[in-house]
């Protein structure tokens, strides 16, 4: 399962740019062309470190990654469980934001919870879908 993560941070992190970061959740074709190539080198890079290239684990690694991140499935999720989402710090929740040194610790707190959050939704997607197929 290393090479799970390894392959997760190495696709997520390293094989993303700013332009797939940026655009891979807008609602028009250079978003979904942005989520896809994303998509795309995330699963080649998990396939290719797990060495396992079984079009079952192809298209799971695929199918996991690819909604959370085009519909921004982490967002709805910090919001259903009434946790800091990054809407709500940007845009509704000003009862913290006093002075702007709480703006900026509440800001970066809510970006750590943001990270985590979409890091264990995937990891956990993929965890389950590997269990289910190996």
């Amino acid at each position: 399962m290393f090479e799970m993560l390894l392959g997760h941070l190495v696709g997520d992190y390293l094989l993303q740019n700013n332009y797939m970061a940026l655009n891979k959740g807008r609602n028009h074709l250079s978003g979904s062309s942005a989520c896809l190539l994303h998509c795309t080198l995330y699963t080649l890079a998990i396939t290719t470190i797990m060495w396992n290239f079984d079009w079952e684990w192809i298209l799971i690694v695929f199918i996991s990654h690819f909604p959370i991140d085009k519909f921004s499935l982490t967002s709805y999720y910090l919001k259903f469980i009434k946790g800091r989402d990054l809407y709500n710090y940007l845009h509704k929740d000003k009862s913290y934001n006093n002075t702007n040194k709480g703006d900026i610790i509440q800001g970066g707190f809510t970006t750590i919870v943001y990270v985590l959050t979409d890091n264990t939704l995937h990891l956990l997607l993929m965890w389950i879908g590997y269990n289910l197929i190996y």
